[in-house]
């Protein structure tokens, strides 16, 4: 009976097509039984007769033929429920990567943000990632992750190297010094979560392990908010839930109820900053549209120089050779520690070497060493660099900090030692 199915599958095929066109096709469906000579039974066989149209039908068949609808573009409410858009119907507003920007909680955010103070931070921020941006997408890309991540940032900090919240989170990505884990380095002397690059390289990382983790992007980004251990036991007490049932249901902390809806309105005006009217914003994160990945020279360094003598022998601005260096908490390099001092592309070359740099360096007098010195009662900037035979003026850079500021008793100063 095999033969039976597959006949009558191509008249099902068939017939709808025969039918919807205006000339008739003429057609005859037969059977009759034949003998099967391997099993010695009857089987019907269906006979079918299709008279096709002539030359001239064919011509009107083409020329009244309906026209085919366009099939309906698909997309998905922040329930999961599928929305359909007829053709014609079709929405300007680019879909996120990460679903769940028209939860109520994300459309809070997105209000939030159009207008009045919430906005002024927001093109500010998107001013002050220009920098940063290219090289946060190219890590995005590396490590084939959601590209609206590079507002993440924006989130954390509003693009602010130096940003430090009342928890201690420093830098860009707002890393606290037990998330640092192997990626990063903090002492005396620098500290890499103020590094917008060297922090890139591990907050990616860190959102890739998340991701691979939890298998969920939304789980996965509040998890770098709140910790993979807190979302992990979670995580683990609600089994087969989702961001949103979590949040909804008051389990995770409130600020990283807050966070992953906060991205995501951040994200979506952005992206849809036409759509939404906010000419602006569309403005600001343009800037970024021409600009290409930096790339850079390093000098590195064994002895504390100050980044006002990396700038004079360079031949720099001193604010540019800091803003390529946030990561230093002091205005010099650290003593007795390589440090690869950041320097605009092309001021290495030929003539100009590293080596000849640390030369130049070092005959300015430049600090060779350091101790910690514990301010006491009575103490002042002048008396402590009489001290130690320096001017206040090598303290202070060395401390970043003004020659007129006040001293507290047991403030910690850094006293470089000259050769």
């Amino acid at each position: 009976m095999k033969f039976e199915k597959w006949v009558l599958l191509l008249v099902v095929l068939t017939l709808p097509s025969l039918l919807s066109a205006k000339v008739k096709s003429k057609f005859k469906l037969s059977t009759a039984p034949v003998q099967n000579e391997e099993t010695e039974t009857e089987e019907e066989v269906y006979e079918i007769a299709i008279s096709l149209p002539s030359a001239d039908e064919e011509g009107l068949l083409v020329s009244e033929a309906p026209e085919l609808e366009i099939s309906p573009a698909v997309d998905l409410d922040w329930k999961g429920e599928v929305i359909e858009y007829s053709a014609g119907e079709l929405p300007d507003r680019k879909i996120l990567e990460i679903w769940g920007a028209d939860h109520p909680s994300a459309v809070k955010y997105r209000d939030r943000y159009v207008n009045g103070q919430n906005k002024k931070w927001l093109i500010e921020s998107l001013e002050r990632s220009v920098p940063y941006r290219p090289y946060i997408v190219q890590k995005l890309k590396e490590y084939n992750l959601p590209l609206i991540l590079q507002y993440l940032p924006i989130v954390e900090s509003y693009y602010n190297p130096y940003a430090v919240s009342y928890a201690g989170a420093t830098g860009i990505w707002q890393f606290m010094t037990n998330s640092m884990g192997s990626r990063l380095t903090k002492n005396t002397w620098y500290d890499d979560r103020r590094d917008p690059w060297k922090s890139t390289d591990a907050a990616v990382a860190k959102l890739a392990d998340n991701y691979s983790y939890f298998g969920d992007w939304a789980i996965a980004i509040a998890a770098y908010n709140c910790g993979v251990g807190a979302m992990n036991k979670v995580v683990k007490k609600n089994k087969d839930k989702d961001f949103w049932y979590l949040a909804e249901n008051k389990l995770l902390p409130a600020q990283s109820i807050e966070y992953v809806p906060k991205l995501l309105a951040i994200a979506d005006l952005i992206e849809n900053a036409d759509y939404y009217g906010v000419t602006d914003i569309a403005e600001a994160a343009a800037m970024v549209d021409l600009e290409q990945v930096d790339e850079y020279d390093y000098l590195h360094t064994k002895k504390m120089y100050s980044l006002e003598q990396i700038a004079s022998v360079t031949g720099l601005e001193h604010a540019l050779v800091r803003k390529l260096n946030p990561s230093l908490l002091r205005s010099c390099t650290p003593a007795r520690e390589e440090f690869a001092v950041r320097l605009p592309a092309g001021t290495l070359t030929e003539e100009v070497t590293e080596e000849s740099l640390n030369t130049a360096l070092a005959a300015l007098g430049t600090p060779a060493d350091a101790i910690v010195y514990t301010v006491k009662e009575g103490d002042t900037l002048w008396g402590i660099s009489r001290r130690y035979s320096l001017s206040v003026k090598d303290i202070c850079d060395a401390n970043d900090i003004r020659e007129k500021s006040i001293l507290s008793i047991k403030q910690k100063l850094i006293i470089p030692i000259f050769d």
